[in-house]
């Protein structure tokens, strides 16, 4: 491997860790907001419905709110097709968290409050979809660019 390769080599990788970090501060701070008010907007609707009613209404408002919010930050191109890529995506992963939250509230956590069920469920969404994202961005960026 000559010189001129090896330089190269960490012009890319140094490129795609700027872009890693971009990527992870915008979508970071997307997650975190619809992460504190998806727990308000839960704990709004349980107090009206059973908790299962209360995370499937919680996590279909996020989603569109989220959605808008993905374009606003251009972590996403905005086009018809990746509109609907980001809508199967965000659509598979809010059917996660309503199963997850409904299997850790019905069958695994019994003892444990609801509010903090709905707070794991979206720790663990949140980890598995920034990986998601992430590719699922980078991959959409270079076939529509």
């Amino acid at each position: 491997m000559n010189m001129g390769s090896l330089s190269s080599l960490r012009i890319l990788i140094i490129r795609d860790t700027k872009k890693l970090k971009k990527f992870l501060y915008k979508f970071g701070l997307v997650s975190i907001l619809s992460f504190f008010f998806s727990n308000l907007l839960f704990y709004f609707f349980e107090g009206l419905f059973i908790p299962s009613i209360a995370s499937f209404i919680t996590i279909v408002i996020v989603f569109f709110i989220n959605t808008q919010l993905f374009f606003k930050t251009k972590l996403f191109n905005k086009s018809k097709s990746n509109y609907y890529k980001l809508l199967i995506l965000t659509i598979s992963f809010r059917v996660f968290e309503f199963l997850l939250f409904n299997v850790l509230y019905l069958f695994i956590l019994l003892n444990l409050k609801s509010n903090y069920i709905f707070l794991i469920t979206l720790i663990i969404s949140f980890s598995i979809k920034t990986i998601v994202y992430y590719k699922s961005s980078e991959s959409k960026k270079k076939r529509f660019s």
